[in-house]
This record gives C-alpha cells, structure tokens and sequence, in this order.
C-alpha cells in the first residue's frame, strides 16, 4: 500500500472532496517547478526604443482575498502556478517557468496557460523587468515568498486581464519528494521521444572532471559557451524517455520537465502538460489520504500558497470530478502573440507584437482560446 493512503469509506463525502481539491491544487503546482536557476536576475532596466504607454501598475489594487466568494468563482477560477530553485540555487526565486490553471466549471475543463518567463513588462518606476523576477521583487519587499506571489498574482491579473485568487509555489526539493515520496512515482504518457545528452548534475557544476587547475584555465580562455561546457561531460547525464507510458520518480520527472537542450522553452510546456497530466491521475487514482494532516504536512513544507481547507470549502464540489475534466493549453509565443526582443542591457527578452506593455491583443487571444 503507498504511504498515507487507503481506508476511504472511513472518510465522510464532504471531507474526500476537500482533500481532493486541496491536493489536486497543490499537485497543480508541481508541473510549474521547471526553472532553470542559472538565468541572470535583472531588474532596473531601461525601455526598449519603444515609450511604454499604459505603464505597469504593481500595487493596482485587485482582489485577492481567497475568503471573498464571489458567483463568478463558481463558473471559472484561475490559480497561479510557480516553480523556483529554493535556498542553495543560484538564482533560486527566480520563476522561470509560470503557468496560469483556468478552471471551467462548465465546461469541464483545466486550461494551462503558459506564461514566457522572458515576458518583459515596465513599472510605474520606469524600470523594466522580467516576469520571472517578479517572485523575487516582491521577497524583497518584505513578506517571503508569500509576497512574492502577491505580486506575480496582480502582475499577471494585468497581463492576462483574468482574475487570479489563488497562488501556489513549490520548490526542487519539494517537487522530488512529493513525486518520489508522497506518490510513490507517476507514469508519464511521453508523446515524443526525448534525449538530452547535457542535462546538468546537481552538484557537480564545479567538478574538474580530472583536470588541472592549469588545464581548466587553458580550456577556459580558449572557449566559451557550450563548447567550454562540453570539455567537463562529468557534470552531465544523458537523458532519454522514449514514447509511449514511461514510470518517474522525482528526478525523472524533474529532469524532464527541466532539460533545455535539443528543445525549447514552449516545447517544455507541452511536457509539463504531461507531468501534469500523469499527477492527476496518480492522485485520483488514490482515493484518499489515511493519516491526513501527517500528509498535508509533507506536501506543504515546500509549498508556499494562499490557499487553506476553510478557503477550499466552498469550492469542493465543483472539483469533486476534476479527475474527469479536459486538459488544454495555451502557449503565448512569437508565433501568436509575442515578438523575440533585446533589451537595453543585452537581455533576451519578449515582448506583446502590439507593444510593450500593449497587452490587448495578448488578452483577446487567450479569451478566443478560453
């Protein structure tokens, strides 16, 4: 029997639904926890050569005080989802991967909205910044990463024009051992065979690989970029999942909605949909939690949301049947939305093709997906 779980009917109907929700919600999380920690934390930058019009307002006043239910949260709900390295990473509150859950109680369908971690935005300061530095920004401010996600909370409520109530954030550890631990591993259904033959190992970022210290300095004058990083094979594992139903602990499953090589950050959308897709079904598949505070407490250590069991009540039924609902999503790209960009300092970044800050255009095609 896995850890914690069993003994269903021990459990009254009302208390199954709000474990299911809370969980379901939390687990809605993991797929978030994607981000790549090496990316350079920037903030205080200037514009483009664009005037930014309609500048970004980050104390906006909106609503997100999970106790105030309003009629509308009972047909659609939005929850964001934020992945971050954590304490030992460098560059570990820095979201790098951002998705928004739409629910549709109507429906019957969960929408993955893929927000770019390179999304550029100005503030009100005239300052620019990377939407994955928002996390940060706000910790800053005071509040841990509780305010962290107040922020990113009324940051993209802005960007994406829909109202967002609810934030969950997880980190590393807390993505490996709930896999690992608290689900005793998922299948995954990977649609496309995948292979990276440079997936770092945590850890070994500094291993000279039986180098010198001489040897290293030569290599390192000498090259750059990839081709200096391919001299030092000992950091790197080789990463293959072949097609079809594949069975991952929680480094598996980390590495490989992770792994950047031989891909792209939208490819890496669609395979957190899938890890996602293979959580939910692990945990409806269990039917329920034996020993649930026990529980709630192993998940919660690495999770930080504003969500509890009081706020989750309400919502309860209308996710009793979640294990049924349609999963789509939505990729905010160049192909669609978006423009590749640089920004005054040299960053890569994009930008909405109406502009940036011009978020109209943004905002009409998630409704036309929605």
């Amino acid at each position: 029997m896995l850890p914690f779980f069993g003994k269903i009917k021990e459990l009254e109907r009302k208390q199954r639904i709000i474990i299911y929700l809370v969980f379901s919600l939390i687990a809605l999380s993991i797929i978030s926890v994607s981000a790549v920690a090496s990316y350079r934390y920037f903030s205080g930058d200037e514009s483009l050569t664009l005037e930014a019009e309609n500048l970004f307002d980050p104390n906006q006043e909106i609503n997100l005080d999970p106790s105030n239910i309003e009629a509308d949260d009972k047909k659609t709900l939005n929850v964001l989802l934020a992945g971050y390295g954590g304490a030992g990473h460098e560059g570990g509150y820095l979201s790098d991967i951002i998705q928004l859950a739409h629910f549709d109680f109507e429906k019957k369908q969960i929408t993955f909205i893929s927000i770019p971690r390179d999304l550029y935005l100005i503030g009100t300061d005239k300052q620019g910044y990377k939407v994955n530095t928002l996390l940060s920004v706000g910790m800053n401010k005071g509040g841990g990463v509780n305010a962290g996600l107040e922020l990113m909370q009324k940051s993209i409520s802005q960007i994406t024009g829909l109202a967002i109530k609810y934030s969950i954030g997880i980190d590393f550890v807390g993505f490996q051992r709930t896999i690992g631990n608290e689900l005793s591993s998922i299948e995954v259904n990977v649609s496309q065979t995948f292979e990276d033959a440079w997936y770092p190992i945590e850890g070994a970022q500094q291993d000279p690989c039986g180098y010198t210290p001489e040897e290293i300095a030569n290599l390192t004058a000498n090259n750059s970029g990839f081709a200096l990083e391919s001299k030092f094979a000992c950091r790197y594992e080789h990463l293959l999942y072949k097609q079809g139903k594949v069975k991952m602990e929680g480094h598996d499953a980390l590495a490989y909605v992770r792994s950047r090589h031989s891909s792209s950050d939208y490819d890496r959308s669609r395979r957190q949909v899938e890890v996602l897709s293979a959580i939910r079904d692990k945990l409806f598949s269990l039917e329920a939690l034996e020993d649930i505070p026990k529980f709630y407490k192993a998940l919660s250590k690495h999770v930080s949301t504003n969500l509890d069991l009081e706020s989750a009540k309400y919502l309860a039924p209308l996710l009793v049947n979640a294990d049924e609902f349609e999963i789509k999503s939505i990729n905010l790209t160049p192909e669609n939305v978006l423009q590749s960009s640089t920004s005054s300092i040299g960053a890569s970044i994009v930008i909405p093709k109406a502009g940036t800050n011009n978020w109209t255009e943004l905002q009409s095609f998630i409704k036309n997906q929605l």
